[in-house]
């Protein structure tokens, strides 16, 4: 059986939350990577490149959210014209941690 529209709403709106944490838990790790090799000398290339990744990770984040924030919406209108009867609850706690992120 197909997935509902709603079972699929739900689901990417919870994998782009999941996807933004790995992300904050990379931008912590990287930052502390990086401030180690400073302290450390390392080489000045091993450096700015760690660095440039540092960034990448940083210019991702306000896109995860963007994408979080347009799901989220998507996701709300789809439940103003739910007629359905599956369970509602996952969506709703999707909804709540997504605004909980966007804060």
């Amino acid at each position: 059986m197909a997935p509902s529209q709603l079972e699929i709403k739900t689901k990417a709106l919870g994998r782009l939350i999941k996807e933004e944490s790995l992300y904050q838990d990379e931008l912590k790790a990287q930052e502390a990577h990086v401030e180690q090799l400073k302290s450390s000398g390392a080489d000045q290339y091993d450096l700015k490149k760690q660095v440039e990744v540092l960034d990448d990770t940083k210019n991702v984040i306000p896109e995860i959210r963007k994408k979080i924030d347009e799901a989220q919406q998507s996701l709300e209108e789809f439940l103003k014209e739910y007629q359905g009867t599956e369970d509602l609850t996952a969506s709703k706690e999707n909804i709540e941690l997504a605004q909980k992120i966007l804060k």
